[in-house]
C-alpha cells in the first residue's frame, strides 16, 4: 500500500511542557487507524499539530511530517492551508461549539467549497444539498438557511461531517466524533463515517477512548499515554495479546470482560500532567508489573514486525518478559 501520512518523532510543546513527545504514526491510502487512550494522553493534540491548528505559544517539532509527497513542516502557511481542509480534513469533538453560530448551514459548508474548489454560487449550493443528503439529513434544501442553534446534536454532527467531506479528502480525521451524543445517535454517526470511508476509499484516523469502537471499526491501533505512543499493533492482536501493560489495563476495564464481577477493575491514579511527571516510565506508578528499572530508566520505543511498544518488559500472553 502507498503511504499517505508519515509522522516521525513529533513533539508539541507548551511553555516547556511536552504535551506530545516523540510520536511516530503512519497511515496508508484507504486504511483505518484508531488512536486510543485516556483524556490527556495527547490524541487530539497530535492531530491538531498535523492540521496546523496548534495556537501560539505551542511549538511543533518533527523529524518528518509528510502527507503524500508534501513536507508539511517546509510549506508556507498558505500552501499548507491548501492541503488541510481539502486533502486532509477533520471532524471535531463538539459540533455545537465547532459550528459558527452566526452563519447558516449553507454558508459554512459552501465556504470550504469556495476556498478549495471555486465554482459559481449555484454550483456550490447544488453540491451542499448533495452533501447534506449524503450524511442523512432529511429535506436538505430546507436546511440551507438553518442556523446551528436550530439543529440537534446529531444533526449538527452530520453537518460537521458534510463540511469535512465537502472537498473529497484523501485523509479524514475523526476526533471523538460521538462524544457529545446519546448512545443511539452515536451508533448512527459511526456507521455513517465508516460507510463514507468505504464508499470514497478515504484513509481514516479515528480518535477515541472507547475500546469497543476500536474493535468494531479499525485495522491498526495506536495506544497513547501521557503524550507518547506506548503500543502500535493490529486490532486483532491488541485484543488477544496486548504488549503494553497500559493496553492490558484498558482492556481489563471493559464491562464485557467483567460480566460476572460485582465491580469493574480500574487503573489507579491519573495520567501525569506538567507538574507530576515521574522519572523513568511515565506509566510505572499505575503499572502492576513495574520493577525498579521502570522507576529509573526511560523506556525507548521499538518496533518489530509491525508491532511497536514502549516498555522495558513487554507482555507476551499477559506475562511480562523480565529477561
Amino acid at each position: 500500500m502507498t503511504k499517505l501520512l508519515e509522522i516521525e518523532n513529533l513533539s508539541v510543546e507548551f511553555d516547556g511542557f511536552k504535551a506530545v513527545d516523540g510520536v511516530n504514526l503512519s497511515v496508508d491510502e484507504g486504511k483505518v487507524v484508531g488512536i486510543v487512550g485516556e483524556s490527556g494522553s495527547g490524541k487530539s493534540v497530535t492531530q491538531l499539530a498535523l492540521m496546523g491548528l496548534i495556537p501560539y505559544p505551542g511549538i511543533i517539532k518533527a523529524d518528518r511530517l509528510m502527507f503524500h509527497n508534501s513536507d508539511l513542516m517546509a510549506l508556507s502557511a498558505k500552501k499548507r492551508r491548501s492541503i488541510t481542509g481539502k486533502d486532509v480534513s477533520m471532524i471535531f469533538q463538539e459540533p455545537m461549539t465547532s459550528l459558527n453560530p452566526c452563519f447558516t448551514v449553507e454558508y459554512q459548508i459552501s465556504e470550504a467549497l469556495k476556498i478549495h474548489e471555486g465554482g459559481t454560487r449555484q454550483e456550490r449550493r447544488k453540491r451542499v444539498i448533495e452533501l447534506l443528503s449524503q450524511v442523512g439529513i432529511p429535506a436538505p434544501e430546507d436546511r440551507l438557511g438553518t442556523f446551528p442553534h436550530q439543529l440537534s446534536g446529531g444533526m449538527s454532527q452530520r453537518v460537521m461531517i458534510a463540511m469535512a467531506i465537502a472537498c473529497s479528502p484523501r485523509l479524514l480525521i475523526a476526533d471523538e466524533p460521538t462524544t457529545a451524543l446519546d448512545v443511539t445517535i452515536q451508533a448512527q454517526i459511526l456507521e455513517l463515517i465508516m460507510d463514507l470511508q468505504q464508499k470514497k476509499n478515504m484513509a481514516l484516523v479515528l480518535i477515541t477512548h472507547d475500546m469497543a469502537v476500536i474493535a468494531e471499526t479499525v485495522e491498526d491501533v495506536v495506544v497513547m499515554y501521557a503524550g507518547q505512543v506506548v503500543e502500535k499493533n493490529s486490532s486483532d492482536r491488541i485484543f488477544t495479546n496486548p504488549c503494553h501493560p497500559y493496553t492490558e489495563a484498558l482492556l481489563n476495564a471493559l464491562p464485557e470482560r467483567n460480566i460476572n464481577s460485582k465491580r469493574l477493575p480500574t487503573i489507579p491514579g491519573l495520567v501525569p500532567g506538567k507538574f507530576d511527571r515521574p522519572d523513568g516510565c511515565l506509566f510505572h506508578p499505575r503499572c502492576k508489573h513495574a520493577k525498579k528499572m521502570c522507576k529509573e530508566v526511560v523506556p525507548k520505543y521499538s518496533e518489530k514486525n509491525s508491532i511497536g511498544v514502549r516498555c522495558h518488559f513487554p507482555l507476551i500472553n499477559g506475562v511480562p518478559q523480565y529477561d
